[in-house]
């Protein structure tokens, strides 16, 4: 049921399709699905050129990440950093080589989980305490938001960091060099470090004196920066291909700013030892930079035990157990000491240990119970880098009610996320009955938060390795999905929402929040629909002409309104015949095109439709000289405005 009050506003029914969709406003919007990329090509007319200038600043903030500061409200109280007296003697090393050490820039790296995160967060507080740092940017998948991991919003960040420095001269020279250079933002990253960071320093150090300014910048994650935005990957390889492109260029940026002798700061990269990047580091100069690799050296095994005891010790005195309390359930399994044991099991993965101290302290049972739990998930096989992570996820994944369909909303939850669609939306279509969310991933605490201190409905992960555990079909072994039973999954979903009919109220399965209303449920609904992954097993669940047009008759809510309309026309025929269409083609396609032409749309010509019929013509092609659906079919502004840019394209050679 919808949930919805009187006087909110109601659904159409489904014969009601004949709703003018209003072309005078469009939105601009990109999107991607799984590993694939496409765009969402809308027109905002002359809105842009109107009004004065805007300023500098203004702009500069429009491509920083406000969340990716080391002290940020999105990174939170909660941020990884280490405990007390623990990573002492690689903190130590890397504050003394930003006071004191001859190369300028410090690598950090060492395997997923192994702490990197949690030691450049302690180093910025402690940087940041003794005035040595000039700005920070944690990239994070983890994040779910396309500015923390996009490779567009590092340097200006940076700059805007440099900027809130109080250093004489430094922000007047950095805003007059975006005025001077307005399309900075569009250009590559060694041409925005030369404008907005070098250049500006260049000036201001004719009559400055460095010796009071900070000291270190600190980029944490550069393995986690994302593939471009907006481009269409034909397969899997393009896709890390792009990756790998990405990071090279950031670790290029970052190293340029450090050649030039005017750049006055230390910087620390923290990032996994991926191929690529351990490629780029190893062809630069000898001794332009110092490796610091998290290993045995730095005696994480020491610090692990220390930091299990002491929580298992806080544990205890919460919730008023005696001292070593833990140690009957270690004896049972002839585990001598508790702490000692998982440390040595952790392979130097401090979220391994992390994950464990969550367990016991907020899952499911009394905290002996959930000690007993945890130490009975022996690890598979010793030689894998990652059995005992493993057998923690699986373990703690597997004490949900149904563990498999916990691991399709999981994995679902981090597409949307990562897209930053709101909790409140995605918990209103993914659930089929009040108080799903809580029944199979409350269990999950220690591996994902589902609402805020007020209630409100969030999702955080604590960590990426649980992604890439869920993804590795080797690692995640019964619990492992394809990526078409994930799409399969949210296309029931909707299939749902429109398939259901309480005396033609159609709507989400569940009451809707209080603080939210029909509309915006269906603004949201109506864009996400016609996914490529999820509109295809979609549509082929058993629909009428009733369901097809009450999605029709809202569509106008959509941010992408008319090209759902459009994408739908072209991804319910992929699979037909030359010579016949399928039922559910049909089906969409008589009803798309009934409400094209109550709303005085362009729709296809009987040639045109015939071509399609032997080749399906696309909703947008990124070849100039082919036709495609966006010129066939939608509002007549919107046919003839594709049909200019193509021609435009066309002639440039673009």
């Amino acid at each position: 049921m919808s949930g919805r009050t009187e006087d909110e506003q109601r659904a159409p029914n489904g014969d009601n399709i004949y709703n003018t969709w209003d072309s005078s406003r469009h939105d601009s919007s990109r999107h991607q699905v799984g590993d694939n990329h496409y765009n969402i090509h809308h027109y905002h007319g002359q809105s842009g050129k109107l009004g004065s200038p805007r300023h500098p600043q203004d702009r500069l903030e429009e491509y920083v990440s406000k969340g990716a500061a080391h002290d940020s409200a999105e990174r939170g109280t909660d941020a990884p950093k280490c405990f007390p007296e623990t990573r002492e003697v690689v903190q130590g090393e890397l504050l003394g080589h930003i006071e004191h050490g001859k190369a300028r820039v410090v690598w950090l790296t060492g395997p997923a989980g192994a702490g990197k995160t949690a030691i450049m967060g302690s180093i910025a507080d402690e940087c940041h305490a003794r005035r040595w740092l000039a700005g920070s940017f944690f990239i994070s998948v983890a994040a779910m938001k396309v500015d923390r991991c996009s490779k567009r919003y590092i340097i200006p960040t940076l700059a805007y960091h440099l900027l809130q420095l109080n250093i004489p001269g430094l922000r007047a020279a950095i805003l007059a060099s975006i005025d001077a250079h307005p399309s900075v933002f569009d250009k590559r990253l060694d041409q925005q470090v030369e404008i907005l960071i070098l250049a500006p320093i260049r000036g201001v150090l004719k009559t400055a004196n460095v010796s009071g300014w900070p000291k270190a910048i600190l980029v944490d994650g550069v393995d986690e920066c994302d593939a471009d935005e907006g481009r269409t990957f034909e397969t899997e390889q393009d896709r890390q291909r792009s990756k790998e492109d990405n990071h090279r260029e950031v670790l290029s940026a970052l190293v340029q700013a450090n050649s030039d002798p005017s750049f006055p700061f230390h910087i620390i990269i923290a990032s996994r030892p991926e191929q690529v990047i351990k490629g780029y580091f190893s062809s630069l100069p000898q001794g332009a930079i110092k490796k610091m690799f998290l290993d045995s050296k730095y005696s994480p095994e020491a610090d692990m035990e220390l930091y299990a005891r002491a929580m298992l010790n806080q544990i205890g005195m919460t919730y008023g157990l005696p001292e070593g309390w833990y140690v009957h359930a270690g004896e049972v399994l002839g585990i001598e000491d508790v702490p000692r044991y998982w440390a040595q099991e952790a392979s130097g993965q401090f979220v391994y240990v992390a994950t464990v101290m969550r367990y016991v302290q907020i899952g499911p049972g009394t905290p002996y119970e959930c000690l007993e739990r945890v130490l009975n998930w022996r690890r598979g096989d010793p030689s894998k880098p990652f059995s005992a992570l493993d057998a923690l996820y699986d373990g703690i994944l597997k004490t949900s009610p149904d563990p498999i369909l916990a691991v399709k909303w999981i994995r679902a939850v981090l597409w949307y996320t990562s897209h930053e669609v709101n909790a409140w939306y995605i918990t209103t279509l993914q659930e089929s009955s009040p108080g799903e969310v809580g029944y199979l991933l409350g269990p999950l605490s220690s591996l994902i938060r589902i609402v805020k201190e007020d209630g409100q409905p969030d999702f955080h992960f604590y960590h990426k390795s649980l992604s890439d555990f869920l993804k590795d079909s080797q690692r995640s072994g019964d619990l492992y999905l394809t990526g078409d039973e994930v799409y399969s999954f949210e296309a029931s979903r909707y299939s749902a929402v429109l398939k259901i009919d309480w005396e033609a109220d159609k709507g989400p399965l569940v009451p809707l929040p209080a603080n939210r209303t029909f509309d915006a449920f269906m603004a949201e609904f109506c864009l996400y629909l016609t996914l490529p992954y999820w509109f295809p097993p979609a549509h082929n669940f058993h629909h009428d002409a009733s369901d097809v047009d009450w999605w029709l008759a809202h569509h106008h809510l959509a941010r992408d309104a008319p090209l759902g309309a459009i994408e739908a026309f072209c991804l319910v025929h992929n699979n037909c015949r030359w010579y016949a269409c399928r039922p559910s083609c049909k089906l969409w396609r008589k009803c798309i095109l009934r409400f094209a032409k109550a709303n005085s749309w362009r729709v296809p010509t009987v040639l045109e439709t015939l071509q399609d019929r032997f080749k399906h013509v696309p909703s947008y092609s990124g070849d100039p000289r082919e036709v495609y659906m966006n010129e066939l079919l939608g509002p007549l502004d919107w046919v003839s405005q594709n049909r200019e840019d193509r021609l435009w394209r066309l002639e440039r050679g673009i």
